[in-house]
């Protein structure tokens, strides 16, 4: 346990050169989310937890939800896992430390990109499914008009022949 928290610990102090905070003053920088699953698996001592994946989804999720693409989401953890590595490598002497924090890292990589993944599926499901109703409207659409096209040159005929009175 007292490795672990070490091990979070020095990580944790590798947070602003990861994310790149100072370019972003106090907006929060993009991949937060990403470096603080990160610290969750690593807590965690790399398991794969229903905790974090949840925690993980909700954030990613949220970022779809307020507009960001997912080109954009996938981007910014690739941004921070290839920081990471770069700091890792330069901070961690002990190759074990270092393999523990590369797995967390793929870990919470993997999970982002599962995430994203599902919420394109979801949303080309939405939008196909919408496409069909748009589709199944037109249709319908055209079916009236052609009714009552019909109906207005069988009201023509009958008035040219005589049928009214």
């Amino acid at each position: 346990m007292g490795e672990e928290t070490d091990l979070v610990e020095a990580v944790s102090v590798l947070r602003d050169e990861v994310l790149e905070t100072a370019e972003h003053g106090d907006r929060e920088p993009p991949g937060t989310e990403v470096f603080d699953a990160l610290l969750r698996a690593l807590s965690i001592g790399g398991e794969s937890v229903p905790g974090l994946d949840a925690t993980l989804h909700e954030s990613v999720s949220r970022r779809l939800a307020w507009g960001d693409s997912e080109e954009v989401v996938l981007s910014d953890a690739e941004m921070v896992f290839d920081r990471l590595m770069i700091a890792v490598e330069r901070a961690f002497r002990d190759p074990t430390d270092q393999m523990v924090v590369i797995e967390a890292a793929t870990q919470v990589a993997v999970t982002v990109a599962r995430v994203v993944s599902l919420a394109a599926v979801s949303r080309a499901t939405r939008d196909r499914a919408a496409r069909m109703r748009e589709e199944m409207s037109q249709r319908q659409l055209q079916d009236v008009l052609e009714k009552q096209k019909a109906n207005i040159a069988h009201l023509e005929h009958d008035l040219k022949s005589g049928g009214f009175r």
